[in-house]
């Protein structure tokens, strides 16, 4: 005799168990693939870099000038006992060189042989940006592209990736070499 109403708990629990792999296996598909970058204000535009190269982020100290040396470099300063240069990079991507105000930060970065610190209109902090909205870098747009890897297309516009490890490693940003 069959009853109708009745049910197996084994059924149900196996479909339970069922149900939560294939929402684990969905979410899993659905993980977009990151970048943390640090972003920050560049001749008025929005620009990043990957934050394995960045140390810290700090507020424009008073710079010290130091002569014969390549225009790039806008002085040195004390950062915790160690000499550091601060360069502008903006003429390198041939950006237009606003006043540093009161939002100028300097970034420090760390490559393979030293550190430096990266003059900024502003830095925004570290964010995700998903490699589904990356689009690199078109040849012949006109700007001087080997230090850029692409843009991420955000919310609020464009976030262009510079290319840190070709960036550092240009002649024109070691002291000496003008």
């Amino acid at each position: 005799m069959g009853d109708d109403n009745s049910y197996d708990i084994r059924t149900i629990l196996t479909q339970m168990r069922e149900e939560y792999w294939q929402a684990l296996a969905e979410e899993e598909s659905e993980a977009k693939e990151m970048l943390e970058c640090l972003v920050f204000t560049l001749g008025g535009k929005r620009y990043a870099f990957e934050t394995h190269y960045a140390s810290e982020v700090i507020r424009v100290p008073k710079l010290v000038r130091v002569p014969a040396v390549q225009s790039l470099i806008r002085g040195i300063f004390n950062l915790r006992g160690e000499i550091t240069a601060a360069i502008d990079i903006r003429p390198m991507l041939g950006l237009p060189q606003p006043e540093i105000g009161a939002t100028g930060r300097i970034l420090v970065v760390r490559g393979e042989n030293f550190a430096t610190g990266i003059l900024a209109e502003a830095a925004h902090g570290v964010q995700g940006l998903s490699f589904e909205n990356f689009e690199p870098i078109a040849a012949g747009s006109g700007i001087k592209a080997q230090f850029l890897r692409g843009h991420f297309n955000v919310e609020d516009g464009k976030v262009i990736l510079i290319d840190m490890e070709t960036l550092l490693a240009d002649p024109e940003l070691l002291a000496g070499e003008a």
